[in-house]
């Protein structure tokens, strides 16, 4: 079992788009995937169902170890799920020993050794994004360019390597990934630039561009790479699929 966080505690930046993009990807590849979905929002769980049943997100924290009862919902023979409930928001008034609680529960799942864990967080620097950091083995940042969403990179990065000395130290950093990338705008340019300068291997080397495509292939519950037409989608297309290989490769 691989389990990858997709983590920043800035809204609107992709991480639900990534997330169900890594899970279509390695379906493709044969791997049995688990999402789970910390974001109140539900984005990437109402992605692939429009009922939530079995084991739910916020049971990840209010049972102790040993007591949770119930599995993840099945959404296809390879696909399984644990929904972002209405009661997830408020396992940040939880006391502090919680965060380490969905670790020790993903874990004692009964899932086959090749399982992809995904972990979608919510915007927020709480109690559920340090759970995911906790519990994975990888995290991915993705970052959109603009000023708000770059100023949080160094809250983010200090957050993840204070993980890895006090909670988790087998946690990879594979890095940054530039998203929404407007390539004809020179500030994005410019701000593409200043990032690598100063981030080095830690900014992702294949960046994802601004493109409606993506939001139009998952409104229709399906990867950008499938049934895409018109050299933007097109282009879309390849980009996701890169990007999420990249991601997948990297794992530890």
């Amino acid at each position: 079992m691989q389990i990858v966080a997709i983590a920043n505690q800035k809204g609107g930046v992709g991480k639900s788009t990534l997330a169900v993009h890594l899970a279509w990807l390695a379906l493709e590849q044969a791997r049995p995937v688990l999402l789970v979905d910390l974001d109140g929002q539900a984005n990437s769980s109402r992605t692939f169902a429009d009922e939530f049943t079995g084991l739910l997100a916020s049971t990840l924290f209010t049972e102790k170890p040993g007591s949770i009862t119930g599995s993840p919902q099945a959404i296809s023979e390879q696909l399984s799920l644990i929904p972002a409930d209405m009661a997830i928001n408020d396992v940040e008034g939880l006391e502090l020993e919680s965060i380490e609680r969905p670790a020790v529960h993903l874990r004692a799942l009964t899932l086959a050794p090749e399982t992809l864990v995904i972990i979608d967080t919510p915007p927020t620097l709480g109690r559920r994004l340090l759970s995911a950091l906790i519990a994975a083995d990888a995290v991915v940042s993705p970052v959109a360019l603009n000023g708000y969403s770059i100023q949080g990179i160094t809250d983010l990065q200090k957050t993840i390597q204070t993980v890895i000395r006090r909670f988790n130290p087998r946690l990879k950093n594979i890095g940054l990934l530039a998203n929404m990338v407007n390539s004809r705008s020179a500030t994005h340019t410019r701000m593409l630039a200043e990032l690598r300068e100063a981030l080095g291997d830690k900014l992702l080397p294949v960046t994802l561009g601004h493109r409606v495509a993506i939001s139009d292939a998952i409104d229709n519950g399906r990867p950008v790479w499938q049934h895409s037409r018109g050299e933007s989608a097109q282009r879309a297309a390849q980009e996701m699929r890169g990007v999420c290989t990249a991601i997948l490769e990297k794992l530890p």
